[in-house]
């Protein structure tokens, strides 16, 4: 390889190792009901995300493994399979496993909390949802991820 061509990879594989660090980081908003999913689209937009949306479990679980978010934000009742049915599945998967999830409730009871831990939420929320207390709790998990040493391809 001659030094051009050398200085040519070196420079594309800084590029990409700072896109890597500096991306935007993307957020799968899992939710059937129309005006919620506007409003929080709207919300998390605003804060510089960018927002994947789903409106069913198995769209859920397709676009986590297909778009690699790198947070989801579930709801729980959703019309084809549950937002703990589809939790189980994506933590039970090799590429997704890794995906903090926060579930995001109108199922406001403790049995509901403690299924969502149990099904592999990392947090819960119940609807009217306190915007601040979610939001930041959606920074300190990307926090957590932007603090970890990226691995190399």
């Amino acid at each position: 390889m001659s030094t051009s061509n050398s200085r040519e990879a070196v420079g594309h594989t800084n590029i990409s190792e700072h896109f890597r660090k500096t991306r935007r980081k993307r957020i799968l908003v899992v939710e059937d009901h129309p005006l919620s999913l506007i409003v929080m689209h709207q919300l998390l937009a605003a804060r510089g995300y960018d927002v994947l949306q789903a409106s069913d479990g198995w769209d859920a679980i397709s676009r986590a493994r297909d778009e690699q978010p790198d947070l989801i934000l579930m709801d729980i009742r959703l019309p084809d399979i549950s937002g703990l049915d589809a939790t189980r599945l994506l933590k039970n998967d090799d590429q997704t496993k890794k995906i903090p999830i926060i579930a995001v409730t109108a199922l406001v009871t403790p049995a509901i909390e403690a299924d969502a831990f149990e099904s592999g939420c990392d947090a819960y929320f119940a609807k009217p949802i306190n915007i601040e207390n979610l939001m930041l709790t959606v920074e300190s998990f990307l926090h957590c991820l932007s603090a970890a040493p990226v691995s190399p391809e």
